[in-house]
């Protein structure tokens, strides 16, 4: 796939770009830090602690409010005993999701989710937004070995769908997002929302955009003024 031409398959993280899962995935780690006497984390936080996985996050947690992040591997089951029943109760879809993935799935694209947090969840979720039938793949944090930002679940994704990583896109909010797509040979597109450690713009995507509906024009019509993805184009914003 070159600047100027259209993938044949679209791999998209799960939270921070398809999904804003940051409420639920709250009220499980705060359950669990009432358990061990420590405070709660408040959004502006959780927002910071997600995208490594659960093990990740779950130290984080144990960092911020004085825990033992020793613990995190001795909790993570626990924590997802407190979040899979509930992995869907406040999560919602980012504005334009839905419907963006309507016009790509029509238009014949393949899709994929690749995310960090576990498969099961990530079903879970994708069933309750009714968003499981636009994807031909998913492939969660415990599908593979290794997770991102490894390239590993993007070549599985790839596999999966049946496309050359060449003819692959993948969709993200976050670095390790840009590092395992530049690292399986595909492009990546990053969006500016979602839940950072740094600011997007340093990530080293292709392209950056500020709404998911952006994403169309890019690969749809990508050979058109100001659409392809590529150095020479940074960023899409719809104004």
């Amino acid at each position: 796939m070159t600047s100027s031409s259209s993938p044949r398959g679209i791999i998209f993280d799960l939270d921070g770009t398809l999904v804003d899962s940051a409420e639920d995935l709250r009220a499980a780690l705060n359950r669990l830090l009432g358990e061990l006497g420590l405070r709660a984390v408040e959004t502006n936080e959780i927002k910071g602690m997600i995208g490594d996985g659960v093990l990740k996050m779950v130290e984080r947690a144990l960092v911020a409010t004085g825990g033992d992040p020793k613990q995190s591997a001795a909790l993570q089951p626990r924590f997802l005993e407190l979040y899979l029943p509930n992995s869907a109760n406040l999560t919602r879809c980012f504005p334009g999701v839905a419907e963006t993935l309507d016009v790509l799935h029509r238009k014949d694209f393949r899709l994929a989710v690749v995310t960090n947090k576990p498969v099961a969840a990530t079903n879970s979720i994708l069933r309750a937004l009714s968003l499981s039938d636009f994807f031909q793949a998913v492939v969660g944090g415990d599908s593979v070995e290794q997770r991102k930002p490894h390239p590993a679940p993007l070549l599985e994704a790839a596999r999966r769908l049946a496309v050359d990583v060449s003819e692959t896109l993948m969709v993200g909010d976050n670095i390790h997002d840009v590092e395992a797509a530049h690292a399986a040979g595909m492009r990546c597109v990053s969006v500016s929302y979602g839940y950072h450690h740094r600011p997007p713009a340093e990530f080293g995507a292709d392209r950056l955009i500020d709404r998911f509906a952006d994403l169309l024009p890019l690969v749809i019509n990508p050979a058109s003024a100001g659409s392809s993805i590529g150095p020479e184009a940074e960023r899409l914003s719809s104004t």
